[in-house]
């Protein structure tokens, strides 16, 4: 992409702004065959919220800066180090401030690509993509502006290749002046990208026809906008007030990659497991996708977002989402102390043979060879691994994780320990089942530990190349129970069972932290102690960085024990018959305010 084009790129990147349906000016400018959508609006508002915003107060607090920089010593040399500051190069050479220059796009800027399957394809060169964005100031500071950017793309092309020239051409194109910068490569002349200011809108547009579209559009509307967009208005109607907008416009990505994808699938051998691309299209109906968005929304106290898919049918792979409408699972024996959950009434048996079935439309003979390995199983073993794998789950799905103690400390090793729950039909069947597969794998048997703890077996395996994270797993009489990585969370969680206490989900505070975004019929959950989370990931990082880069590499002690990052998130998703829908909300404890 152009240099013009990124530095317009970079302004929508540092900006976050409110974006409504009501005042979404440019997005109904946009043609609907858009590919990605990304939006934002009113930089001044967002700018003033972010003066007194919790986020804002973290990013300044000195801990936060010590975490970083071990990164900034790392990646720095003394190149970079002399390089000027964009603040320097606004100044300096766009003789421009950043307040002076968010005030020249004080309202809405979109972004828009045309042309993303063919470019993941490879097979189209060049990015097909629109910017525009509400300008304050006048024509000729702004003409200013590009010249100077103009000046810098080409010398520092010319720095890379000296034969290349750019030269700046006018257009007179419905009334108004186009700006096009027509390039010499040393091969080949080409418009690398165009400029307009219409109607106090800011164009920049590659290549020349999308600029040339977008004019007639402000002058005379798109033919079809994409607020005219059905799937779009329903992302809207589940969306936020969006201060960043992000919309896939599956429609008219999908058919190109579920394209491209059957063929890659049929090169690499399908037809002989009795596939073809009639059946891989049927499986998979990628084509009933039509859409899915992010809105986030910078709200007083914190942080608000709206994601979700939009489909024509629940079809294909969507069908795998089976959820239930029994309530989500009650989940007592969930600690306080976990650093993150989740509950949902996600069906796991229906989710299998819904499997079962796309076996089925992708191959019969996929599906009787299936078959036929269960039989054999059940054959050498006596269990029908069916019932007692494949239709044995219900209740839900309960997942929890925590940081030890001992794995809190800056210099620790970060290892989380995870428990996942499923309720069962038959426990009996499934603790049959997996002692006969015990019994496939010569000398797999031998390698499980067993331990009795509170009132219940605990089997656990772990490999030689694991380090201490094992995997363990306990079967009750509705359950059952996963644990990775130490047993302590597992333990707490058998304890909480003995014990038949109120956890976490049942706790007045947790109750009250979900009415903010609960609705009716929700199908999944979720917490996150967004303070508890950070410090372990960063510390993986810098393990990895280790490993990966020896002696020069991060060095875990110097992260601080402490991250000034006192917020938690909590997420709700409801499912309808034209989508799935998620609402999470970033804020900070109420000791922290």
């Amino acid at each position: 992409m152009c240099s013009k084009l990124y530095w317009t790129t970079f302004l929508v990147g540092t900006c976050m702004a409110t974006l409504s349906l009501s005042a979404a000016r440019l997005t109904s400018l946009t043609e609907d065959d858009v590919d990605v959508y990304l939006s934002m609006r009113s930089v001044a508002d967002v700018r003033t919220l972010w003066d007194s915003h919790p986020f804002s107060r973290v990013i300044e607090d000195p801990r936060l800066q010590t975490l970083f920089e071990p990164w900034v010593e790392l990646y720095s040399s003394e190149e970079t180090d002399t390089e000027e500051s964009l603040t320097a190069v606004l100044e300096d050479e766009f003789g421009v401030t950043w307040d002076e220059l968010f005030d020249l796009f004080p309202g809405q800027i979109s972004m828009a690509w045309f042309n993303v399957p063919e470019l993941l394809l490879k097979r189209a060169e060049r990015s097909d993509v629109l910017v525009m964005a509400e300008y304050a100031g006048d024509f000729e500071q702004l003409d200013a502006l590009m010249h100077v950017q103009f000046e810098r793309n080409a010398k520092s092309q010319q720095e890379i290749n000296p034969a290349v020239e750019h030269t700046m051409i006018e257009e007179s194109f419905m009334g108004e002046t186009l700006y096009f910068d027509e390039t010499f490569d040393g091969e080949k002349t080409y418009i690398e990208d165009g400029y307009a200011l219409v109607d106090g809108i800011f164009i920049l547009a590659t290549p020349e026809d999308r600029l040339r579209s977008a004019v007639e559009a402000i002058k005379e509307g798109p033919d079809r906008s994409l607020v005219d967009n059905a799937a779009y208005l329903r992302a809207r109607e589940e969306g936020g007030r969006g201060d960043l907008e992000l919309y896939l416009n599956l429609e008219a990505v999908m058919p190109l990659l579920n394209e491209a994808l059957i063929d890659k699938f049929m090169l690499g051998g399908a037809f002989m497991l009795g596939l073809n691309a009639e059946s891989i299209d049927q499986m998979l109906s990628l084509e009933a996708m039509q859409g899915a968005f992010v809105d986030i929304d910078l709200v007083e106290t914190g942080l608000q977002m709206h994601s979700g898919m939009v489909y024509r049918e629940q079809a294909g792979l969507l069908r795998l989402l089976a959820y239930t409408d029994e309530p989500m699972p009650e989940a007592r024996y969930v600690p306080a102390g976990v650093f993150s959950t989740s509950i949902t009434n996600l069906d796991v048996g229906e989710m299998l043979t819904r499997f079962e079935t796309l076996l089925t439309t992708a191959s019969p003979n996929l599906r009787a060879q299936f078959d036929s390995q269960l039989q054999v199983m059940q054959t050498n073993t006596g269990v029908d691994f069916r019932s007692a794998l494949l239709e044995n789950f219900e209740g839900g799905v309960v997942s929890l994780s925590l940081m030890p103690e001992s794995g809190q400390a800056a210099g620790a090793i970060a290892e989380t320990e995870q428990v996942f729950v499923l309720g069962l039909q038959n426990a009996t069947a499934l603790s049959d089942a997996l002692e006969a597969l015990k019994d496939l794998v010569p000398g797999f048997r031998e390698q499980i530990l067993t331990q009795n703890f509170a009132g219940q077996t605990i089997y656990s395996f772990q490999a030689p190349a694991a380090a201490g994270s094992g995997v363990s797993y306990v079967i009750t009489r509705s359950q059952l129970i996963v644990s990775i990585g130490q047993m302590g969370l597992l333990q707490e969680v058998l304890t909480q069972l003995e014990s038949g206490d109120d956890g976490f989900w049942q706790l007045a505070e947790t109750e009250a932290l979900f009415e903010s975004i609960a609705r009716p019929r929700a199908v999944a959950r979720s917490f996150v102690d967004i303070e508890k989370m950070v410090l372990p990931i960063f510390q993986s990082i810098v393990q990895a960085s280790q490993m990966a880069a020896g002696d020069s590499a991060l060095d875990v002690q110097r992260l601080p024990s402490e991250l000034p990052l006192p917020f938690y998130m909590i997420s709700e998703t409801n499912q309808a018959a034209d989508g799935i829908f998620n609402r999470s909300y970033i804020l900070p404890r109420e000791d922290s305010k």
